[in-house]
């Protein structure tokens, strides 16, 4: 499968967030616009012995930095970073 679709949803959602109109949106449709984006690159990530899903939650402020942080280096190229502290929090909250 071709990393390209996440690097170039990635960069859509980093320039939708920092848009100039960006006030308007809803923060709220862009986390789980990124959440999902993240989730979808999960089932198609190959983790070698599997994710932490004993970490602690993650506060919002710091999902929402880590979501921004991620999707940067995605839509720079860096397709295959992990996250793991972010994977555990939305795969515990999500449930998938």
């Amino acid at each position: 499968m071709s990393q390209e679709p996440f690097a170039g949803r990635a960069a859509n959602l980093i320039e939708d967030h920092l848009a100039a109109h960006a006030e308007i949106a809803d923060p709220a449709v862009w986390q789980r616009a990124a959440e999902d984006c993240v989730l979808t690159r999960i089932k198609t990530m190959r983790v070698f012995g599997g994710l932490p899903r004993h970490k602690a939650p993650l506060a919002e402020e710091v999902r929402v930095k880590r979501l921004q942080d991620l999707l940067h280096l995605w839509a720079n190229g860096c397709t295959c970073a992990v996250d793991e502290d972010l994977f555990a929090d939305l795969l515990n909250r999500h449930r998938t």
